[in-house]
């Protein structure tokens, strides 16, 4: 299943990071609305990542598809038991829920370049995740902030 899922997942990333073009934009302008994403892993290449933005104070409008998707990935979290959960296919699984935010993504302009800087971290996350409690700790307290900036 793995060998399905990672090369797929992979595919997604690039096939986005291809087709979104140029995702900067002039921080001058965002500064005073800049909040630092809920990303509590350890301080490694984490620190160079974007932070996200609000809409003027207000939450960014997601597609209904990337809502779903990180509320699924949020429940699949919760479900996990330590005792006796395998944490290769949790992995697997909430890799494969973030592929399908990707790929349902119906987002333009500004409010899916601040949706690029929140799930950016996840991707981070994601890449060494051993379903370790800090991890999925760190994991969850990322995907609980999204109601902070996207409605």
């Amino acid at each position: 299943m793995n060998r399905f899922l990672l090369p797929l997942f992979l595919l997604a990333i690039a096939t986005l990071n291809s087709s979104c073009g140029d995702h900067s934009h002039d921080a001058a302008t965002h500064d005073d609305h800049t909040i630092a994403a809920a990303d509590s892993t350890p301080a490694t290449d984490h620190d160079a990542l974007p932070s996200v933005s609000l809409d003027n104070g207000q939450r960014w409008k997601a597609n209904p598809e990337t809502t779903s998707g990180i509320a699924n990935m949020v429940a699949i979290l919760g479900a996990y038991d330590p005792a006796t959960g395998d944490p290769t296919v949790l992995k697997d699984t909430l890799e494969a829920e973030f592929g399908l935010i990707f790929e349902r993504c119906t987002m333009e302009g500004e409010a899916h370049n601040q949706l690029h800087n929140y799930l950016l971290p996840i991707h981070h996350q994601l890449r060494d995740f051993a379903a370790t409690e800090v991890q999925r700790t760190a994991l969850g307290a990322h995907l609980a902030a999204y109601g902070n900036y996207f409605e």
